[in-house]
């Protein structure tokens, strides 16, 4: 006698929550900049209705501002964090501003960082909130530059110009493919730390 065949039965899908419209939205920014994020192409994308959407937001502007404190928490203060957290590896100011020197380029998930965050920058250009987070976190990231040059004992006038320096070559090491004759010299962090 013929078994009777068992139909798969399917699976509940976990719902979607915000934070996974928030990350879809990242890759489309990535890609095609700020008009890119749109809700139709993002459910598409998901798989959902737009309905889902406006049940975890109240419209794209919502999405925007979850979108930009998202990368305000985790484009420095989590990176922060975990660095201070672990510092047993990079216990000197040499060692940590090398770590962070090499951040942009460490990873398939750091490159993809830098994509979103040029994205953002190029955002900003053009939109007062995307400016501010932008100006929030750069302040932030300078700050941090000028602890970490104070720490090895650089004055307080130099390891503010010098933090300056240190973070623009951190986004040209981002952001600009150079190598050979027009890459960082490898004493570059030393050279910061010379008094």
């Amino acid at each position: 006698m013929d078994q009777p065949i068992a139909l798969a039965t399917p699976q509940p899908q976990a719902p979607l929550d915000a934070n996974a419209w928030v990350e879809a939205a990242f890759d489309e920014l990535a890609e095609g900049g700020i008009d890119a994020v749109r809700v139709d192409p993002l459910a598409k994308k998901l798989g959902v209705t737009r309905g889902s959407f406006y049940w975890h937001f109240k419209d794209r502007a919502a999405l925007y501002d979850a979108m930009l404190r998202r990368w305000r928490s985790r484009a420095t203060y989590q990176v922060f964090n975990r660095f201070e957290r672990d510092k047993r590896n990079v216990d000197s100011p040499a060692m940590r501003l090398a770590w962070l020197l090499n951040l942009p380029r460490s990873s398939p998930r750091a490159t993809h960082a830098a994509a979103v965050e040029l994205a953002i920058r190029l955002w900003a250009r053009r939109d007062e909130a995307a400016a501010q987070a932008v100006a929030t976190i750069d302040r932030a990231r300078l700050r941090y530059c000028e602890r970490v040059l104070r720490d090895a004992s650089v004055s307080q006038k130099d390891a503010c110009a010098r933090a300056y320096l240190f973070y623009a070559a951190l986004n040209a090491r981002a952001f600009v493919n150079a190598d050979g004759k027009y890459a960082l010299p490898e004493d570059f962090v030393e050279k910061l730390l010379t008094p």
